[in-house]
């Protein structure tokens, strides 16, 4: 009988237990109330603490231009509706009759319900406030596509409308790799290119990443194949002599995406011979008119009133239709009501020769 009876024991033994945990457990909501109360307050404290840290993090990174990391947007998330949830719970409890019988006894029912509320809403604020512990806020989100290109000041002169065109037609071309503009480069003199910055410049836009211990025969390796994945156009500006593009990996060979290579220079041959480019474009001097109308657009009407006309034309004439000599000059003039002042400029440009520079000056 023994046998038989053992294992009914064990199972209302365990029923009992589990009934006098549930029991002890429903008495205590009614016994802890208070302190359910006292301690949810305090928890969501501690949670409007958490999130403040939180939030001067979130400012911090927006203002370095950086993304916030998708957890931590859905933590502010949850915060935003755990707190509003506990407010309105505040709300409801500071509502509710916790007395009965014209005050004599306590409602029993209203503090099973809200302490039971309070404990667990407790252990959700806490759950969350642990959650809100992060290694990084916000990332930089790459640049992608084309990089923009400042145009303020940009001028469309006719005399430049065809070899635009010319250009843009070229870059079209898919048999066309490298194009070449020459052109006189004005008062900048620029002869030695950094070429390893030029080399992380261009893997920085295609996000390739250069280890500490590469080679620079392994940075080159990997922005040549790189490469082969992009469709990009590199302007390499002002050569004054070869640069070795082949050695940093800028290759745009067969094996390319349609990438092109557009190189300025004051120097035909180095365009030409060293650096074979496949188009050549030649851009003049900007015309009398041209250079008077730029000129003009940058000083304002300042010469008309001051009579300074004259004196304008001259200076226009020995800027030599360098459109940077011309800019420089009209703005270190344009707010220059001194007529000596024009004067000395134009005796500074005439003992310069601004289209005169030598290639190994």
């Amino acid at each position: 009988m023994e046998i038989v009876t053992t294992p009914f024991q064990v199972i209302f033994e365990k029923i009992v237990d589990y009934t006098i945990g549930v029991v002890a457990r429903q008495m205590g909501y009614l016994i802890c109330y208070r302190s359910n109360v006292d301690n949810l307050k305090t928890e969501v404290s501690e949670l409007k603490d958490a999130r403040k840290s939180v939030d001067d993090k979130v400012k911090a990174a927006r203002n370095n231009v950086e993304e916030i990391e998708a957890n931590v947007l859905r933590w502010l998330t949850s915060v935003e509706e755990i707190t509003t949830e506990v407010q309105k719970f505040f709300e409801e409890e500071g509502q509710t009759k916790l007395k009965c019988c014209h005050g004599w006894c306590p409602n029993l029912k209203a503090r099973y319900q809200l302490s039971k509320r309070a404990y667990k809403m407790g252990l959700d604020v806490k759950k969350i406030q642990d959650k809100g512990t992060f290694h990084t806020i916000g990332h930089r989100v790459p640049i992608r596509g084309v990089t923009p290109i400042p145009t303020k000041g940009f001028e469309d002169f006719e005399s430049r409308k065809s070899i635009l065109e010319g250009i843009m037609k070229a870059l079209k071309d898919d048999n066309i790799h490298a194009i070449g503009v020459c052109g006189m480069g004005g008062l900048v003199v620029s002869q030695t290119p950094n070429l390893k910055q030029i080399q992380k410049d261009i893997a920085k836009e295609l996000e390739l990443k250069f280890e500490d211990e590469d080679t620079d025969f392994q940075k080159a390796h990997l922005l040549r194949e790189r490469l082969k994945k992009e469709k990009i156009l590199v302007i390499v500006d002002d050569i004054w002599n070869k640069l070795d593009l082949e050695d940093l990996g800028i290759s745009f060979g067969d094996n390319q995406k349609g990438s092109k290579l557009l190189l300025t220079s004051r120097f035909r041959d180095v365009l030409n011979t060293d650096m074979d480019a496949q188009d050549l474009f030649l851009v003049g001097l900007l015309s009398k008119n041209e250079a008077e109308h730029l000129f003009g657009k940058i000083v304002g009407d300042l010469p008309e009133t001051l009579n300074l006309r004259p004196t304008m034309v001259e200076v226009v004439e020995e800027c030599a239709g360098l459109p940077i000599a011309i800019t420089a000059v009209a703005n270190a003039l344009k707010n220059q009501k001194n007529l000596n002042v024009w004067k000395d400029a134009l005796r500074q440009l005439k003992r310069a020769n601004p289209t005169q520079i030598p290639r190994d000056a």
